[in-house]
């Protein structure tokens, strides 16, 4: 599961061809750190306007996880929170853009 999850997110952020994605690949040493990481993630995104609904799930997830004493758990969940928030920054990045091609395109 980790490695399909691993190739999943190096496809993406190939795809996005940010080379600010370094961010994507880092893995949390804890939750705390995860869980701060994956907040401020969603709040950027959310600011942008571009936020994906699953990140917010994610994030319950990973904290009912810590609740339960599962921190390995945690911490893969709420990571996925914030590489989920973090690739819908740079989707909000592209689309700034890459609707005037789409509208203006004849």
């Amino acid at each position: 599961m980790k490695q399909i999850y691993l190739i999943s997110l190096l496809v993406l952020a190939g795809a996005c061809s940010n080379p600010s994605a370094k961010s994507l690949s880092a893995p949390s040493s804890s939750y705390a750190e995860a869980h701060a990481a994956a907040v401020a993630a969603i709040e950027l995104a959310a600011a942008s306007g571009h936020a994906w609904s699953t990140s917010e799930v994610l994030l319950a997830e990973g904290a009912t996880a810590a609740a339960e004493g599962d921190n390995d758990l945690a911490i893969e969940l709420t990571d996925k929170a914030r590489v989920q928030a973090e690739l819908s920054i740079q989707q909000a990045k592209h689309e700034e853009s890459a609707w005037t091609e789409r509208v203006l395109s004849d």
